[in-house]
């Protein structure tokens, strides 16, 4: 299946280098044997390429050329056979310096497939196999730096997705870290400073990327962060400790947050649930297990190649309280403390995620967060945590906050304290003003939502998670001035103080990025501008 095989192989090179002796032999044969497939697709770039798409309702297959994935792992497999003196390397060097990279990769900058094999073309060229010219691999680089605001540490994919951004300077850092001496070289130093800072703001405290349209709930996404985290932990480890522990610590709450995602009796997951493969539960239409598990699992055998094994967080969920505020164009902010997090996007793409808090964490280890917007599966409506508005008391229809196309009436601002964050909104053709504002600390994490001039019935609605596929469906307590949800031995609690008129849970039909899902509808007995309610764990 794809390029899935060329990290397959760069696994069992790992695996053969740094695991036990006993093994060696076997993992030796497996990464020679898909290297040598993966190699021969590569070969061969007028040969129809095999699946790359999976369509969920009719299991129809369809295909497209994922060639520009294969070059780095198959020349980081190639380079530790090599070093472990592997049998047939001789024959391999001949094959990787036959390449033609512009016949066989065809994107071209500044799309993201093609910082993946400008990547192995870096490689290759360090290993002295490549005649590819150096002036045009720098103005293959530098066609990148149009899609990058340097300040900012982030790549411009089209639609702003937290994961093409962290993938293409992954690929980047590696160049930098193998070496690179170019022109563009200060270019990338700098990308480096920055594109640490946002990719440490932007990991959620469990250790997974904050949504922001496709791919976030991609396991590679935590296989990406540990790869460069450990980059950028081996870039900084002499010039700025600090910052090079920052980043082994992320390192480490990435790759633990992978471990989660083992299916007990089944193929590591390539998504942030252990459902059934079948069910396609967060799955892409581009997402089978044979291609992302392997990449994500290949992204983790980069790191642990660079030592990640070896680090550990010196204070786990201690984060000082911190935020980070992006204005245009991604619109988002998000706050931390302690082993909080809560990521609010004023310019959702709405086939993945809703305006408001899309994301709130609540520690390392644990599988109960409100992570990503829910969808309902029949209607394809989606739904954050936060406020809903009712014209009369009961069971009415809802104006549903997160469903409304909103325009900002002012950037959203970060508080005079660290960790808090606000924003103001005109939901489109409406004549009132939506505001949210949220304070993280370690006690957790509270939120006023509010419609300032505008008395109304208020509703609060609680999307959760309530089976991931681990065995433990969630349980809802409706308490006094609370919702308690208990998975396992994790509780989370929404706790709130106004006058409750009554709960509903509707605990099916709905499911997001982190498995099949519920709604809680809260309505508040009496009409308010504003509502106010607090998250934490127990």
């Amino acid at each position: 299946f794809q390029y899935g095989t060329a990290y397959f192989s760069h696994c069992c090179a790992v695996l053969a280098h740094l695991g036990p002796p006993e093994a060696r032999a076997v993992w030796t044969e497996r990464a020679l044997r898909s290297l040598d497939a993966a190699l021969d697709h590569v070969e061969h770039p007028d040969r129809f390429p095999p699946c790359a798409q999976i369509d969920a309702a009719t299991g129809s297959a369809y295909w497209s050329d994922h060639r520009s994935f294969f070059w780095p792992a198959i020349l980081r497999t190639y380079r530790l056979l090599r070093d472990m003196d592997g049998p047939d390397v001789a024959t391999l060097r001949e094959r990787i310096r036959a390449i033609d990279p512009e016949r066989c990769f065809t994107s071209r900058p500044p799309g993201n497939w093609a910082s993946v094999w400008l990547c192995g073309e870096w490689l290759r060229m360090r290993e002295g196999l490549s005649d590819y010219p150096a002036g045009r691999f720098d103005e293959m680089l530098e066609a990148f730096f149009a899609w990058i605001l340097p300040e900012q540490g982030l790549y411009m994919e089209p639609n702003l997705p937290n994961s093409y951004d962290l993938f293409t300077r992954c690929h980047l850092a590696s160049m930098l870290i193998e070496g690179y001496d170019g022109p563009l070289r200060p270019r990338l130093e700098h990308l480096m400073a920055t594109g640490l800072d946002r990719s440490l703001a932007v990991q959620l405290s469990d250790g997974s990327l904050a949504s922001a349209y496709r791919s976030t709930g991609q396991t590679w996404t935590l296989g990406c962060q540990a790869a460069y985290f450990a980059m950028a932990a081996a870039f900084f480890g002499a010039s700025d400790p600090t910052r090079a522990r920052a980043a082994q610590q992320a390192g480490v709450r990435a790759a633990q947050a992978m471990a989660r995602w083992q299916r007990p009796d089944g193929p590591y997951s390539p998504v942030e649930n252990v459902l059934p493969p079948s069910w396609r539960v967060g799955y892409e239409a581009y997402t089978a297990d044979a291609n992302y598990s392997a990449l994500a699992l290949g992204f983790l055998a980069h790191a642990v190649e660079l030592g990640i094994d070896g680090f550990a967080p010196a204070e786990p969920d201690a984060r000082p309280a911190q935020h980070h505020v992006e204005h245009d164009p991604t619109h988002r902010a998000i706050a931390h403390g302690g082993p909080y997090s809560v990521h609010v996007n004023a310019c959702p793409n709405t086939v993945y995620d809703a305006f408001g808090i899309v994301d709130l964490a609540l520690g390392e280890g644990r599988s109960l967060h409100f992570a990503s917007s829910v969808r309902h599966m029949q209607s394809g409506r989606r739904f954050n945590l936060g406020l809903a508005l009712r014209e009369t008391s009961g069971p009415t229809p809802l104006t549903v906050m997160a469903e409304e196309t909103m325009t900002l009436v002012a950037p959203i601002q970060g508080g005079p304290e660290a960790g808090t964050l606000s924003l103001a909104a005109r939901p489109q053709g409406k004549a009132f003003v939506y505001t949210l504002d949220a304070a993280v600390s370690a006690e957790g994490v509270h939120v006023r939502e509010a419609t300032p001039g505008r008395r109304t019935f208020k509703t609060l609605l609680v999307p959760y998670l309530r089976d991931n596929g681990d065995g433990a469906p969630t349980e809802v307590e409706v308490g006094d001035g609370e919702v308690v949800l208990r998975h396992g031995d994790e509780e989370a609690v929404v706790a709130f103080d106004a006058a409750v008129e009554a709960t509903r849970c509707l605990p099916h039909g709905y499911e997001n990025r982190r498995g099949l899902c519920g709604l809680i509808r809260v309505d508040f007995r009496d009409e308010t501008e504003a509502i106010a309610y607090r998250v934490f764990r127990r």
